[in-house]
């Protein structure tokens, strides 16, 4: 398998994190997309687009009821390639927020502080390294 490497600054890594993060919720059937909506708040229909993406659910995940999402490894999802990149994308964006909230122990404890779960879906962890300059 190729590898490579990226190199990106804290806040380039934190934006790709949350719109991995993002993707990974809205193929769970949590498809509020928070971290992008987050930055339209002020907008006139903020509220209205809000209740679009509610409406999404029935179609993203048209097996759960409303409300319930797969969890981080895609569950039950019968649709393989959705399970898959939940699971993937869920292993991407929590090794970048598990990497930070080790990095920042001051900042008081948090959940992203315990290890990354993991499963065969994920085909193994991202690895983050700091750049020493």
């Amino acid at each position: 398998m190729k590898k490579y490497t990226i190199t990106c600054s804290e806040e380039q890594l934190m934006l790709i994190a949350h719109a991995v993060e993002d993707w990974s919720r809205f193929l769970s059937g949590q498809c509020e997309l928070h971290h992008a909506t987050s930055m339209i708040k002020n907008h006139d229909n903020y509220t209205k687009l809000n209740e679009a993406l509610e409406n999404l659910h029935q179609f993203v995940t048209p097996e759960l009821p409303r409300g319930a999402s797969y969890g981080w490894n895609g569950g039950h999802c019968p649709n393989e390639a959705q399970r898959k990149a939940i699971a993937m994308s869920y292993g991407i964006y929590r090794q970048v927020l598990y990497f930070f909230a080790c990095q920042k122990p001051q900042d008081g404890w948090n959940c992203y502080q315990s290890p990354t779960l993991t499963c065969k879906e994920q085909g193994g962890l991202i690895s983050i390294e700091e750049v020493k300059s």
